[in-house]
C-alpha cells in the first residue's frame, strides 16, 4: 500500500521510501522516512498531488512521488 492509497485524514506508518537521488535526500531532510507517522491532509482538485502531515512539516507532492512511499496502517 503506498501513501496515495489512503484516503483524506487516515494516518499510516511509513515502511519504504522508493526515491533516489536528490529526490530521496529532500524527503529524508524534512522527515519522511522509515518508521514516520504520516497523514493525508488533502488531495487536489484531480488528485494529481497530495498534502501529507508527519510532525511539524506539511508537504504537498506529486502523485508520482506517493506512489513511491510505502507504508502500512
Amino acid at each position: 500500500m503506498t501513501v496515495f492509497d489512503l484516503k483524506k485524514g487516515e494516518e499510516a506508518e511509513v515502511v519504504k521510501v522508493n526515491a533516489a537521488g536528490a529526490e530521496s535526500a529532500r524527503l529524508s531532510a524534512l522527515g519522511l522516512k522509515t518508521g514516520t507517522h504520516v497523514h493525508i491532509l488533502s488531495y487536489s482538485l484531480f488528485k494529481s498531488s497530495a498534502l501529507l502531515g508527519f510532525g511539524a512539516v506539511r508537504l504537498s507532492v506529486r502523485a508520482s512521488i506517493a506512489r513511491r512511499i510505502e507504508v502500512k496502517r
